[in-house]
């Protein structure tokens, strides 16, 4: 194929990423103005543990997409910030349980209340069944690809 013959803006895969790029911009946007110093990929690794604590890092790792660098990366500046301790897990010390701390549990209802503002945002001028339709392909190219 020719890069004449392909139109990066038309590839679903240019598409997806740069909508998930601008809501990831626009949550951080969001936090930060609210005063929180959290990221949006620090936020999804609370929202797991906020809906299962105690989790280890592979745990953790796999739910969020990430990789074993980048989860390592996430968790050291939520430790770092008092959001989360590694504790070892009671039948192998070598393997780490993630906890929240209080203030890691704090300031969850503010942050979720920042995340739905920002998916209305994101939802503006999209009717609710394009929307459904839209999270239905998504759901669909990522099946196909795991």
């Amino acid at each position: 194929m020719k890069t004449a013959d392909y139109n990066l803006e038309e590839s679903l895969g240019y598409v997806i990423g740069r909508a998930g790029r601008a809501m990831a911009n626009r949550l951080n946007h969001n936090f930060e103005k609210a005063g929180y110093d959290v990221t949006c990929e620090q936020w999804a690794v609370l929202m797991n543990l906020w809906h299962k604590n105690g989790q280890n890092q592979k745990e953790l790792a796999s739910i969020t997409c990430k990789d074993k660098t980048s989860i390592t990366r996430l968790l050291d500046g939520l430790e770092k910030k008092n959001f989360v301790v590694r504790t070892p897990a009671k039948k192998d010390a070598r393997q780490k349980l993630i906890y929240l701390t209080n203030q890691g549990k704090a300031f969850q209802q503010e942050l979720l209340k920042l995340v739905k503002q920002t998916l209305a945002e994101a939802r503006k001028g999209i009717k609710s069944r394009d929307l459904k339709v839209c999270k239905d392909v998504l759901r669909q190219v990522t099946h196909n690809l795991i």
